[in-house]
């Protein structure tokens, strides 16, 4: 019994150090140790203190950013302008049928901006990613040290000495 309460102390230690204090899942969603979902603030008040964890962050929420609004306006940009073809109609004042000829420039643009889009997005993730295991070995390995903030003699009725403020 003394053997594994004593297995139990020693290794207890070792599941402490084992989880990481912040999360990314899929989307940029960053968690921290107690599976609470962060807002960007937040993040960016937690990465204050790294600055080159910040510049990833900013770096990948910019091209998170940029990336839908290529990949959901050229997906729109398609449908409108097929709705737009569809419903038009093609017969005149008098019933007859029309041929109206019309240019797929804007198919062409909608799919050249989703095609874009593909690449940005695939991206972002890696820099959060990155800048989540910066931050992560940060906050496991803080740093130690102590700083020494003022320094003074001292002097009274019971004699002289040196005061250190830290």
């Amino acid at each position: 019994m003394k053997h594994l309460i004593l297995f139990l102390l020693v290794t207890s230690s070792f599941f402490c150090f084992s989880q990481d204090v912040l999360t990314f899942k899929s989307t940029s969603r960053i968690f921290n140790s107690n599976n609470v979902k962060l807002t960007s603030s937040e993040v960016r008040d937690l990465f204050a203190t790294n600055p080159e964890a910040l510049r990833l962050y900013n770096s990948g929420m910019t091209k998170k950013t940029i990336g839908n609004g290529l990949l959901y306006g050229g997906i729109s940009g398609v449908i409108i302008t097929h709705l737009i073809r569809v419903t038009d109609s093609n017969t005149d004042q008098y019933g007859r049928f029309t041929i109206k000829t019309r240019s797929n420039a804007m198919y062409f643009v909608s799919a050249g901006a989703v095609l874009i889009a593909i690449p940005i997005k695939i991206g972002f993730s890696k820099k959060i990613k990155k800048a989540v295991s910066l931050m992560n070995d940060d906050l496991k390995n803080p740093k130690t040290g102590f700083n020494i903030e003022s320094t003074s003699f001292v002097s009274n009725s019971n004699g002289i000495g040196i005061s250190i403020t830290f």
